[in-house]
């Protein structure tokens, strides 16, 4: 049977034995991101989430063993066996394929353009963007282990290859970014490609940098600044809806809030 098959089978009893223990905290999220791994055929998604699953059965199954509470021990036993078990298969089945991933040159992606100083920011926007229903592999994020280049490529290669007309480029301008030469060309290539693109800037921005107006891009082009205020939070909302337009997918809206509250906290 397929690895992938046996794992979307099996996928409904793991989810049960671990949130009638626990679906606090991170495990949960864990046990969430895996189910929408297997919906989505992420093999990278997949193998980050197995591995968390069993750092967190490593960490907890002896407190599970001694709870007077858990009647379904030898269940915990059997999911902790087969977390590791498909950790270890999956790691093969990501080796076998790496070579055939690609991102589909008519398919809309959003590629994250910052400097990797500034991942307390990046991050934030991941976890917005991401909320809003845009999966795995339609976000490049190089700082992210589930939106990362693909393993043995390039990154000015793999970049070259998939930056298109079908690519909104999100730049987050910091001042390391303007010192960067590796941040300054991804951007390059975003505008010689004619990528519509997103300027976003660190709260402590000089815009009054020599070396951001001498950009390619056109740097008199509205952004936000990510300051946690009206103003930010009103630009977060076009992106938002500029992100649905592109991929045509819809927010409800409380999710909505509670990413936007939880974006604007995170930024702080």
């Amino acid at each position: 049977m397929d690895l992938l098959k046996k794992l979307e089978l099996e996928f409904g009893g793991i989810e049960s034995v671990i949130t009638q223990y626990s679906s606090k905290g991170n495990i949960g999220n864990f046990v969430d991101g895996l189910g929408k791994g297997i919906s989505d055929r992420d093999i990278e998604s997949i193998k980050y989430y197995l591995e968390q699953i069993s750092i967190w059965y490593n960490e907890n199954i002896s407190k599970i063993h001694s709870n007077q509470y858990v009647s379904n021990k030898e269940d915990h036993n059997r999911n902790k066996k087969l977390i590791e078990e498909f950790g270890e298969k999956f790691n093969d089945y990501v080796v076998k394929e790496s070579s055939e991933i690609k991102l589909e040159k008519n398919n809309p992606i959003i590629f994250l353009s910052h400097k990797s100083d500034d991942k307390k920011y990046a991050d934030a926007l991941e976890k917005l963007i991401c909320g809003m229903g845009i999966r795995n592999n339609q976000l490049i994020y190089t700082s992210h282990p589930l939106h990362k280049i693909p393993l043995d490529n390039n990154i000015y290669d793999f970049l070259r290859n998939n930056l298109n007309l079908n690519t909104f480029v999100i730049i987050l301008w910091s001042n390391k970014y303007l010192e960067s030469p590796a941040c300054l060309n991804e951007m390059g290539a975003a505008w010689v490609v004619q990528s519509d693109y997103t300027n976003i800037y660190t709260p402590d921005f000089e815009f009054g940098n020599p070396k951001y107006h001498e950009c390619a891009v056109d740097t008199r082009k509205m952004g936000a600044v990510l300051k946690s205020d009206a103003h930010c939070k009103a630009s977060m909302i076009e992106l938002k809806n500029k992100i649905t337009q592109l991929f045509n997918i819809t927010v409800d809206e409380q999710s909505w809030t509670y990413l936007l509250d939880a974006f604007l906290d995170e930024i702080k």
